[in-house]
């Protein structure tokens, strides 16, 4: 189990940061670095679309942040209404809006877990780039927990880390991916949004 996980946190730790801005230099070097991998199913799949895309742009590192960063503001941000909203209570709440129950009820889970959010109350706490920096941080304390022999504690964790994946983010995860794959012509964000929604579905 121990080294799925590790596994998933691997996988989490690029995912949130792809969702949280617009993809800095270190993070297009660090997925230039990254081995293509047999395509075993949609994660794999994703990672090697994602990963591809950052390596053939290797010799324009500029020009492609850039255009990296114009697709992400249109596809997440606006000016007016994005094609992939980013926000879970879009999504799940009758009325579409963003800070509804769904939003409380989020951030109740991240104080049960004991996961301060840096940028709480400025940015709705349903946002994909916290809900995934908040899987990862669960995923590693989980780790760290096995590892130091915390069996207990590691456990109410775990099932923490099930509750909100299986009853919150599958529910509203492939949504929003379906949007992004509709909506660019851009592997990166393809390939981030295939290796997202399968890791989703997988857990």
């Amino acid at each position: 189990m121990i080294e799925g996980l590790k596994e998933e946190a691997s996988i989490y730790g690029i995912l949130k940061q792809i969702f949280w801005t617009e993809p800095t230099k270190e993070i297009i070097e660090g997925l230039q670095e990254i081995s293509m991998m047999p395509e075993e199913n949609d994660i794999d799949s994703g990672l090697n679309l994602l990963a591809n895309s950052a390596s053939k742009n290797k010799s324009r590192l500029n020009e492609y942040k850039e255009d990296l960063a114009i697709e992400f503001a249109r596809l997440f941000i606006g000016p007016n209404n994005p094609p992939a909203v980013p926000y879970a209570s879009f999504y799940l709440s009758e009325s579409k809006t963003v800070m509804s129950d769904v939003t409380i009820d989020v951030r109740k889970k991240y104080l049960e877990a004991g996961m301060a959010v840096q940028k709480l109350y400025s940015i709705p706490d349903d946002h994909i780039g916290i809900e995934l920096e908040f899987i990862s941080y669960l995923t590693q304390k989980i780790i760290d927990l096995f590892e130091q022999g915390e069996r207990e504690e590691a456990s109410r964790l775990f099932e923490l880390r099930s509750g909100f994946l299986r009853e919150h983010m599958s529910s509203w995860i492939p949504l929003f991916t379906d949007r992004i794959l509709e909506s660019t012509e851009e592997d990166f964000y393809k390939g981030a949004a295939l290796a997202l929604k399968a890791t989703i579905g997988k857990s």
